[in-house]
Protein backbone atom coordinates (compact mmCIF):
# COMPACT_ATOMS: atom_id res chain seq x y z
CA UNK A 1 0.00 0.00 0.00
CA UNK A 2 1.67 3.24 -0.91
CA UNK A 3 1.87 5.63 1.92
CA UNK A 4 -0.08 9.04 1.46
CA UNK A 5 1.33 12.49 1.56
CA UNK A 6 1.11 14.99 4.23
CA UNK A 7 -0.76 17.34 2.50
CA UNK A 8 -3.59 14.57 1.01
CA UNK A 9 -3.86 14.00 4.80
CA UNK A 10 -4.75 17.68 5.60
CA UNK A 11 -6.84 18.02 2.58
CA UNK A 12 -8.70 14.14 3.47
CA UNK A 13 -8.79 15.85 7.19
CA UNK A 14 -10.21 19.21 5.98
CA UNK A 15 -13.43 17.75 3.63
CA UNK A 16 -13.80 15.28 6.91
CA UNK A 17 -14.66 18.81 8.92
CA UNK A 18 -15.91 20.39 6.51
CA UNK A 19 -18.42 17.72 6.15
CA UNK A 20 -19.32 17.66 10.13
CA UNK A 21 -20.21 21.32 9.48
CA UNK A 22 -22.24 20.89 6.80
CA UNK A 23 -24.29 18.78 8.11
CA UNK A 24 -24.65 20.90 11.36
CA UNK A 25 -25.73 23.24 9.16
CA UNK A 26 -27.98 21.01 7.52
CA UNK A 27 -29.83 20.03 10.84
CA UNK A 28 -29.80 23.95 11.90
CA UNK A 29 -32.06 24.51 8.38
CA UNK A 30 -34.42 21.61 8.92
CA UNK A 31 -35.59 22.76 12.27
CA UNK A 32 -39.04 23.19 12.90
CA UNK A 33 -40.23 26.74 13.02
CA UNK A 34 -43.78 28.70 13.38
CA UNK A 35 -44.71 32.39 12.78
CA UNK A 36 -46.51 33.94 15.89
CA UNK A 37 -46.80 37.65 16.17
CA UNK A 38 -44.07 38.33 13.15
CA UNK A 39 -42.06 36.35 15.41
CA UNK A 40 -40.20 33.05 14.35
CA UNK A 41 -40.53 30.15 17.15
CA UNK A 42 -38.09 26.98 17.16
CA UNK A 43 -39.27 23.43 17.97
CA UNK A 44 -37.30 23.71 21.49
CA UNK A 45 -36.99 19.66 21.42
CA UNK A 46 -35.04 19.72 18.47
CA UNK A 47 -32.81 22.44 19.37
CA UNK A 48 -32.08 20.63 22.48
CA UNK A 49 -30.95 17.14 21.09
CA UNK A 50 -28.99 18.89 17.90
CA UNK A 51 -26.73 21.23 21.07
CA UNK A 52 -26.13 18.37 22.91
CA UNK A 53 -29.17 19.42 25.91
CA UNK A 54 -32.03 16.91 27.62
CA UNK A 55 -35.17 17.91 28.34
CA UNK A 56 -37.21 17.50 30.56
CA UNK A 57 -41.02 18.32 30.84
CA UNK A 58 -42.75 19.00 34.34
CA UNK A 59 -46.32 18.97 33.24
CA UNK A 60 -47.41 20.43 36.80
CA UNK A 61 -46.06 24.19 36.42
CA UNK A 62 -46.01 23.57 32.47
CA UNK A 63 -41.86 23.88 32.47
CA UNK A 64 -38.85 22.41 30.13
CA UNK A 65 -35.67 22.21 31.69
CA UNK A 66 -32.79 21.74 29.28
CA UNK A 67 -29.59 19.77 30.75
CA UNK A 68 -26.55 20.20 28.58
CA UNK A 69 -25.02 16.77 28.99
CA UNK A 70 -22.67 16.66 25.53
CA UNK A 71 -19.25 16.63 24.83
CA UNK A 72 -17.33 19.42 24.23
CA UNK A 73 -15.38 19.58 20.68
CA UNK A 74 -12.48 20.20 20.28
CA UNK A 75 -10.41 21.39 16.73
CA UNK A 76 -7.45 22.66 15.71
CA UNK A 77 -7.89 26.79 14.93
CA UNK A 78 -7.71 27.22 11.07
CA UNK A 79 -4.56 29.33 11.14
CA UNK A 80 -2.40 26.71 12.71
CA UNK A 81 -2.00 25.02 9.26
CA UNK A 82 0.81 26.37 7.22
CA UNK A 83 0.40 27.53 3.88
CA UNK A 84 1.38 24.14 2.48
CA UNK A 85 -1.39 22.06 4.46
CA UNK A 86 1.42 20.53 6.55
CA UNK A 87 0.97 21.03 10.48
CA UNK A 88 3.17 23.17 12.79
CA UNK A 89 6.11 22.23 13.83
CA UNK A 90 6.47 20.47 17.61
CA UNK A 91 8.41 23.54 18.31
CA UNK A 92 5.89 25.73 17.44
CA UNK A 93 4.24 24.58 20.60
CA UNK A 94 3.21 26.68 23.54
CA UNK A 95 5.74 26.57 26.51
CA UNK A 96 3.60 23.75 28.46
CA UNK A 97 3.33 21.69 25.34
CA UNK A 98 -0.15 21.83 24.66
CA UNK A 99 -1.84 23.30 21.20
CA UNK A 100 -4.18 26.45 21.83
CA UNK A 101 -7.34 24.85 20.92
CA UNK A 102 -10.58 26.23 19.87
CA UNK A 103 -13.33 24.11 22.21
CA UNK A 104 -17.44 24.45 21.62
CA UNK A 105 -18.95 25.21 25.08
CA UNK A 106 -22.45 25.42 25.61
CA UNK A 107 -24.13 28.75 26.33
CA UNK A 108 -25.97 27.68 29.07
CA UNK A 109 -25.69 24.25 31.07
CA UNK A 110 -29.10 24.71 32.50
CA UNK A 111 -31.88 26.63 30.69
CA UNK A 112 -35.70 26.41 32.45
CA UNK A 113 -38.60 27.65 30.27
CA UNK A 114 -42.23 27.99 31.40
CA UNK A 115 -44.69 27.69 29.05
CA UNK A 116 -47.22 31.15 28.30
CA UNK A 117 -44.43 33.09 30.53
CA UNK A 118 -42.10 35.42 29.53
CA UNK A 119 -39.62 35.01 32.20
CA UNK A 120 -36.79 32.14 31.74
CA UNK A 121 -34.17 30.95 33.75
CA UNK A 122 -30.77 30.65 32.36
CA UNK A 123 -27.80 28.87 34.93
CA UNK A 124 -30.03 30.43 37.78
CA UNK A 125 -30.46 33.50 36.28
CA UNK A 126 -33.55 35.02 35.43
CA UNK A 127 -34.22 36.22 32.08
CA UNK A 128 -37.00 38.23 30.79
CA UNK A 129 -38.22 36.90 26.91
CA UNK A 130 -39.85 39.42 24.08
CA UNK A 131 -42.51 36.03 23.05
CA UNK A 132 -43.76 33.58 25.37
CA UNK A 133 -43.00 30.00 25.06
CA UNK A 134 -46.15 28.14 23.69
CA UNK A 135 -47.29 24.52 22.96
CA UNK A 136 -48.22 24.19 19.33
CA UNK A 137 -49.10 20.77 17.81
CA UNK A 138 -47.66 18.93 21.42
CA UNK A 139 -44.60 20.78 20.73
CA UNK A 140 -42.79 23.72 22.97
CA UNK A 141 -41.62 26.59 20.88
CA UNK A 142 -39.49 28.92 22.08
CA UNK A 143 -37.97 32.60 20.07
CA UNK A 144 -35.16 31.96 18.00
CA UNK A 145 -33.24 34.25 19.95
CA UNK A 146 -33.17 31.40 23.19
CA UNK A 147 -31.32 29.14 20.99
CA UNK A 148 -29.27 31.31 19.30
CA UNK A 149 -28.32 33.03 22.26
CA UNK A 150 -28.50 30.39 25.42
CA UNK A 151 -28.05 27.09 23.43
CA UNK A 152 -25.87 27.52 20.65
CA UNK A 153 -22.20 26.53 21.46
CA UNK A 154 -19.63 29.15 22.11
CA UNK A 155 -16.01 29.28 20.62
CA UNK A 156 -13.50 29.43 23.72
CA UNK A 157 -9.73 29.46 23.19
CA UNK A 158 -7.88 27.26 25.56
Amino acid sequence: MRKASKSKKAFVAAVLMMSLTFSGLASAADMKTIKKDGMELVQLRQAAKMYGYSIMWDSKDRSVTLMYMGKTNEMMKDNMMKKDDSMMKDDMKMKDDSMMKEVMMPAAKTIQVWVGSKKMMIDGMQVNLKSIPLIYEGNTYVSDMVVSKYMEPMKVMK
